[in-house]
């Protein structure tokens, strides 16, 4: 009968350590599922480090009955008007023809065509070897 309340204590000792570690589970679970849902929602708003505005405001989420992050759009409102530098305020330019200007005019657009329409005189201010390469096109 000693051993009795030991083994009680111990049961609710155990018990309270296995609540408090699912109680562990379900909030690292409830903020991965915040990060990801935030990290999508600021990578669609032109966010440049979605991860880096995230563990700003993570302290302030606020999460509804189901464990879902509720305050996001507040948050990301936020975010926007505080730290405008962290969102792209215009489309990424395109690509930049970084060979733009190395070859003559003429030859990017030279064909067996185009040398037929040229008179003789343009014809000879174009690059032979190019012209040649045109030819044998």
């Amino acid at each position: 009968m000693n051993d009795e309340p030991h083994n009680t204590d111990e049961t609710a000792a155990e018990l309270e350590r296995l609540r408090q570690e699912n109680e562990e589970l379900r909030t690292a679970a409830r903020l991965r599922e915040a990060r990801e849902a935030m990290a999508a929602e600021l990578s669609q708003a032109g966010a440049r480090s979605p991860e880096l505005l995230f563990g700003a405001v993570r302290p302030e989420i606020e999460f509804d009955d189901e464990g879902r992050p509720a305050n996001l759009g507040d948050l990301i409102a936020r975010l926007r008007r505080d730290f405008p530098e962290q969102f792209e305020q215009a489309p990424p330019a395109g690509h930049i023809d970084a060979g733009s200007g190395t070859s003559a005019p003429a030859a990017q657009t030279l064909t067996a065509e185009a040398l037929a329409r040229m008179s003789p005189a343009e014809i000879n201010w174009l690059d032979w070897a190019e012209v040649r390469s045109a030819l044998t096109r």
